[in-house]
């Protein structure tokens, strides 16, 4: 055993006889690839080194999605944390390969530290290194997988290519919003924003230039309403607008200013185009235009269509 040991990095510089020591303590155990060493949520009380082969640990996050999380081998420990900490492991650890261990049992090294102090000393002093480590490599992880998170909830509900709110979000919001509305006998307001000949710009100008005029389009609306309302992309050219607190005058005033944003946009830089970049608005408004849902979201459909078949770049409410 002591020579075992002492290819391991772990004890490196620990003399002959703390070798053979601690070669007492420890038991040797065999691994098939595919095997479960450790299962997530155990309470282990073995400490292990890895002699030959490999053992991968893996944290299945809620949604039966499992991410690998660590690699372990030669010289390599684990499952120091849950040992010391009676905590529950974090991870699973699964043999990656026919694989062979070295474990020490928690109270064989309460023996150790007994009755060959220094040893022992020297053992936990690199555990305590190693386990630091695992504990910041184990912080970045955690904090990629809540950013993975995040960013996939942020998917779910945003559109690609502009970043606000897609159809399904506002779709899921809209009512509440509405409810909350009424509850608290507070104005709600809704615009339904739909870019003028937005087929011709794409066959004109390209869809690329088309990408970057939406995106141009959000901006204007964002610089509009602030933080006071909220975007999404209903579909294709068109986006809606929920204005929290706002009434039918203040929707106006609001709708307006996004429509001479983008008219004044689309002179400035598509002046010598046979393109026009120009925006047609329908509000409506709780409880100006609309005492219930159904209605509410009628009205506003109702005016941005009298908008376009009116002569386009217009708010109509």
């Amino acid at each position: 055993m002591k020579e075992v040991l002492k290819e391991l990095h772990i004890f490196y510089g620990f003399s002959d006889e703390e070798l053979e020591l601690l070669g007492d303590y420890f038991n040797l155990k065999s691994f098939e690839k595919g095997d479960e060493v450790i299962s997530q949520n155990d309470v282990i009380d073995e400490l292990y080194v890895v002699l030959n082969g490999s053992i991968v640990s893996t944290l299945d996050i809620p949604g039966s999605i499992e991410r690998k999380h660590g690699e372990f081998k030669t010289g390599d420990f684990f499952g120091e944390v849950p040992l010391f900490g009676k905590r529950p492991s974090f991870d699973t650890y699964v043999a990656a390969e026919n694989t062979e261990v070295l474990s020490i049992e928690e109270k064989a090294l309460a023996s150790l530290v007994e009755n060959h102090s220094d040893a022992a000393v020297k053992l936990i002093s690199r555990l305590l290194v190693g386990t630091i480590q695992h504990l910041r490599d184990s912080s970045n992880f955690l904090a990629d997988v809540v950013q993975w998170g995040e960013d996939a909830s942020r998917r779910v509900i945003t559109d690609e290519l502009t970043g606000v709110y897609n159809r399904a979000f506002l779709d899921d919001a809209l009512e509440n919003f509405f409810n909350i509305s009424q509850s608290n006998n507070k104005p709600l307001s809704l615009l339904m924003v739909d870019l003028d000949n937005f087929r011709i710009i794409n066959d004109h100008l390209g869809m690329e230039d088309g990408n970057k005029i939406l995106k141009r389009l959000v901006a204007i609306i964002s610089s509009v309403i602030s933080r006071h309302g909220i975007i999404a992309r209903y579909g294709g050219d068109e986006f809606s607008i929920l204005l929290p607190e706002a009434n039918l005058k203040r929707a106006e005033e609001i709708a307006e200013e996004i429509r001479k944003g983008v008219e004044q946009f689309g002179c400035k830089h598509y002046a010598q185009s046979s393109v026009q970049v120009t925006t047609s608005i329908g509000i409506s408004s709780y409880p100006d235009s609309a005492s219930d849902f159904a209605t509410f979201k009628d009205r506003a459909d109702g005016a941005l269509y009298r908008a376009k078949t009116s002569g386009r770049n217009r708010v109509e409410c």
